[in-house]
């Protein structure tokens, strides 16, 4: 198995190492990969150009990325975005923090009107940096911009692992309020998370029978239902639709 040692011997074939290590899993078994540092940086230029065997196994050699630049961008997500503040006013005020290459604006296709929000790219990432205060998304830093309050985030292409993250988050969101939304759903009767028989929350631990149509224009049809000793036409409780009137349960 590879250990620093011959990894440090291997690299010091293309320049001076100052730093040769093996992640370890163990005492015995190595984690499949490890880190070199070089004294000189331009050494990594030609070496990523070759192909490399160690211990008779070919391996992949690449540039390291440290956790600061993985979670650097110069592009920057602004929501949050009235009508009335103008390209050119969001343009002075984010010129304070370093040159703007760009704004995007992502416009709604049936009106033809921008929508809240926009990009912004700058030409180097440490203004969106100092501009969201080092958050990372989902994090965000608000800013004021002439009386107006604006959301700022980090924003990464679409297969970095924090967008794939918030996309996920996303995605369960809307998932939560589909299920909400039925649960919540007028079509009573025989219908979802266990309503029986038209029983509509709070009343929904009491024996609602009947078939529990919706409201009008279909609760005229009549199909009653009980609960104790009351009676809701349609089968629905009143703040759906229906009346209550008195009447003895159904023996």
């Amino acid at each position: 198995a590879t250990r620093d040692a011959s990894l440090k011997e291997y690299f010091e074939k293309f320049g001076e190492v100052e730093k040769a290590e093996v992640k370890m899993e163990s005492v015995t078994r190595s984690r499949g990969f490890g880190f070199v540092v070089f004294t000189e940086s331009d050494v990594l230029d030609s070496l990523l150009e070759l192909k490399h065997t160690l211990d008779g196994r070919e391996i992949e050699v690449k540039r390291a990325i440290t956790m600061k630049e993985k979670f650097s961008t110069n592009k920057l997500f602004v929501g949050g975005i009235p009508p009335r503040l103008t390209n050119d006013e969001l343009l002075e005020f984010f010129q304070r923090f370093g040159k703007v290459e760009d704004i995007e604006w992502v416009v709604d296709k049936a009106t033809g009107n921008r929508k809240g929000f926009c990009f912004v790219i700058f030409a180097e990432s440490q203004p969106v940096d100092r501009i969201t205060e080092g958050k990372v998304p989902p994090q965000s830093q608000k800013h004021d911009i002439n009386g107006y309050t604006v959301e700022c985030k980090k924003k990464f292409p679409d297969n970095h692992p924090v967008q794939r993250k918030i996309k996920r988050i996303q995605q369960m969101k809307r998932e939560r309020a589909l299920a909400n939304e039925y649960i919540t759903s007028d079509y009573l009767g025989y219908g979802y998370d266990y309503y029986q028989g038209g029983g509509a929350a709070p009343y929904y631990n009491h024996d609602y029978y009947g078939y529990g149509y919706p409201p009008p224009p279909y609760s005229p049809y009549q199909y009653h239902g009980y609960h104790d000793n009351h009676r809701y036409p349609g089968g629905i409780h009143p703040r759906h639709g229906g009346q209550r009137q008195t009447s003895p349960a159904p023996n």
